[in-house]
């Protein structure tokens, strides 16, 4: 049994590409909510929705998010009538949003209508919602506090954030089941996705960093930033933006190394792209073990083969636990 923990596109792709070699019935999905908002009256769930998009075989790759051969009708007439929306919902995605948003005024819970949801669209994979109750990522930056979804899209990640707080994480609980997947999965990864906005909030809710700390399966952490390889599409320079931009909030270089250090009480080895193999040194300092491999899972001649050696590595080191996670690793 493996347990993922992120969000964004960058865990949809790990994890849509997991579901290639593992079944999807042994795979539980720990979603950030951190990202949600209302909008239009409706409560709208990216990295959840992205999630499920991807196993259904639905999601617009070319933009990352959304429904493929989707239009934007509506948005259009929102403009006709006055208002200039910034956040773009496709016509075929607000059925979602209207029924997610019609379940929860019912009393439905969200983790209810995300299983509800995911066996409507065929995705068998566990996908749970980091929690039931409203978490808000939120940034300061020079036009004041922020949504991080504002930041992120309105304003493009343009501007520099001088502090983060994840509104709510202080009364929220982690959902029904998050903190068993993780104490039951035989391995913990967590995906190649930004550390301080689809991460962080996970690590905020009471409980989650004390069970990923205490883990008997090993804990694999994907690095989110490639240093080595150029980025060439606009998507990803935004999310590195903004992955840069969180990480200077809390003095840390945009470097995967920095987020090890971030992840250093959690997790037990550290998946570095083959490009950046010059910071490895620096990891292993940390007390992690390292693993060099193709990390950027967009990439068609990446994916299966990389996470077929993850898998091998962790499987010749199995037998080998001594009840202590450094004994298993």
């Amino acid at each position: 049994m493996i347990t993922l923990l992120g969000g964004g596109i960058g865990a949809s792709r790990f994890s849509k590409t997991l579901a290639e070699v593992v079944p999807t019935e042994q795979l539980t999905c720990i979603v950030n909510t951190a990202d949600d908002l209302w909008h239009y009256g409706l409560r709208i769930c990216p990295d959840l929705d992205t999630t499920l998009y991807a196993h259904a075989g639905w999601k617009d790759d070319q933009r990352g998010w959304g429904l493929k051969g989707d239009s934007f009708r509506a948005m259009e007439q929102i403009r006709n009538l006055g208002e200039q929306p910034w956040f773009n919902l496709g016509d075929l995605d607000l059925a979602t949003h209207l029924l997610r948003t019609g379940w929860l005024r019912e009393g439905l819970t969200l983790t209810k209508i995300t299983r509800r949801l995911a066996e409507a669209m065929g995705v068998r994979l566990h996908v749970l919602p980091m929690t039931d109750h409203e978490v808000e990522t939120h940034v300061l930056t020079l036009k004041g506090w922020l949504p991080y979804q504002q930041f992120l899209v309105l304003h493009e990640a343009q501007d520099g954030v001088a502090q983060i707080c994840y509104q709510g994480s202080e009364t929220a609980q982690a959902g029904p089941g998050v903190i068993a997947a993780i104490k039951q999965a035989e391995l913990v990864i967590i995906a190649p996705s930004n550390p301080f906005a689809s991460v962080a909030p996970m690590l905020a809710l009471p409980g989650m960093r004390k069970a990923l700390a205490e883990s008997i399966a090993p804990v694999l952490a994907i690095t989110p930033i490639v240093s080595g390889v150029p980025i060439e599409e606009p998507g990803e320079a935004k999310r590195a933006r903004s992955r840069a931009a969180l990480m200077a909030a809390h003095g840390l270089p945009h470097r995967a190394a920095a987020v090890a250090g971030f992840y250093r009480d959690i997790v037990d080895v550290f998946v570095l792209d083959e490009a950046d193999h010059q910071e490895a040194a620096q990891i292993e300092a940390l007390g992690m073990r390292v693993m060099l491999a193709p990390t950027l899972f967009h990439k068609t001649t990446v994916g299966a083969a990389t996470i077929e050696r993850l898998l091998q590595n962790y499987l010749k080191c199995r037998g080998s636990a001594s009840g202590s996670r450094s004994g298993m690793l």
